[in-house]
């Protein structure tokens, strides 16, 4: 199994909320995927703010609306996170 970019759970997390970071982690995984897949690998900033995403910390949305170092180009793993996200809602 590869490795993840992302930190382990801490144990004592309520089911719910292990449920809730456990799929914001998968639209997580799947938007670096997509990323990477088109050239764009991720740097430190966009994995510490997909990990504050993952941890509830943070909306999608609002990382959507921010660039890793230009604030005007989101990073195309934050919006292919927005993109798994929203289709999971619909």
């Amino acid at each position: 199994m590869p490795k993840s970019y992302f930190t382990a759970f801490p144990p004592d997390l309520p089911a719910d909320e292990l449920t809730a970071r456990r799929q914001r982690q998968k639209y997580a995984e799947w938007g670096l995927s997509v990323a990477t897949m088109s050239g764009t690998p991720p740097g430190p900033g966009v994995i510490a703010n997909l990990q504050a995403y993952i941890n509830g910390e943070v909306q999608i949305e609002d990382l959507a609306r921010v660039g890793p170092d230009d604030p005007d180009l989101p990073s195309p793993a934050y919006l292919a996170t927005l993109s798994r996200h929203r289709l999971k809602q619909s």
